[in-house]
């Protein structure tokens, strides 16, 4: 058993990435203690190695993930079970002691992520990615409660995630609709086509301008925020209405990479903003 096999069952970048959705509103809301930051790190690794677990059938049909630890044989199904349960629960009961409502997002994050998407959902309904989306924006949401509790700010803030996962996961499936076939996976894309599923991220796109602007309100935030987060927006809107008029799939992994760039450059936003 290599040490990099254990590193690659939580998925760094992914989990890089949330945990950038959890800092920023955690930071941003004035938090500043370190329990929460590493009940959120056990958490969501724990949560990413139990879904790898489950999902290790399906990985081992497709070229893009046939090699993770455990479709390639380097890990055993029974040891990455415990190890996804055993990082989950030691997060989550670090965030018990910590604050309740925090635990209770961890939770939720988990619930939706193994329950609601990979189990229920990922293998029958095109729809798994607009429910089980929900997962995706626990981090976020749990960065506001470990400091404030449930206000409208975090919920915003999550919002934000939601409606950027559409993009993140679709346009990932548009350029590997293949794999999602040969492992008969429903994905929005397979299912329904590029265009619709390029319309679909267009429209959750122009809501996401509708939150941004929402946020800057309810926050408050400095104007920075509006500087930055709206023109990032609206380029990678142009960027998928563009998409969705001459769909492409050998485009889709640039406008993957770019939603992702987008994502940040709003949480940079919202971050500098809070500074002035």
């Amino acid at each position: 058993m290599k040490l990099s096999s254990l590193v690659e069952l939580i998925k760094p970048k992914q989990t890089l990435l949330l945990m950038i959705t959890f800092l920023i509103p955690f930071i941003v809301a004035g938090g500043r203690e370190i329990v929460p930051i590493v009940a959120t790190a056990m958490a969501i690794s724990g949560t990413t190695a139990l879904n790898m677990w489950l999902d290790r059938d399906i990985d081992a049909m497709m070229v893009r993930t046939m090699n993770r630890p455990l479709p390639s044989g380097k890990l055993k199904p029974e040891f990455c079970a415990i190890y996804g349960f055993s990082l989950f629960s030691f997060g989550f009961i670090l965030a018990l002691f910590f604050k309740l409502e925090f635990a209770l997002v961890l939770f939720l994050g988990l619930f939706f992520d193994i329950v609601v998407y990979t189990i229920m959902l990922k293998r029958r309904s095109p729809y798994s990615i607009v429910i089980g989306g929900f997962a995706g924006a626990m981090p976020a949401l749990a960065g506001w409660v470990a400091a404030q509790g449930f206000t409208v700010p975090g919920f915003l803030i999550a919002s934000i995630v939601l409606l950027w996962i559409p993009s993140h996961i679709w346009f990932i499936a548009i350029h590997y609709e293949e794999d999602y076939r040969k492992a008969n996976i429903p994905m929005f894309p397979v299912v329904f086509g590029i265009e619709k599923t390029a319309r679909a991220i267009v429209f959750s796109t122009a809501l996401m301008l509708v939150i941004l602007v929402a946020l800057y309100f309810i926050l408050p935030l400095h104007p920075i925020y509006l500087l930055i987060s709206i023109p990032a927006t609206v380029y990678f809107l142009l960027k998928a209405i563009l998409f969705a008029l001459k769909p492409e799939r050998s485009k889709a992994r640039r406008m993957y990479k770019l939603a992702s760039i987008k994502l940040g450059l709003i949480f940079l936003a919202i971050l500098i903003a809070k500074m002035f």
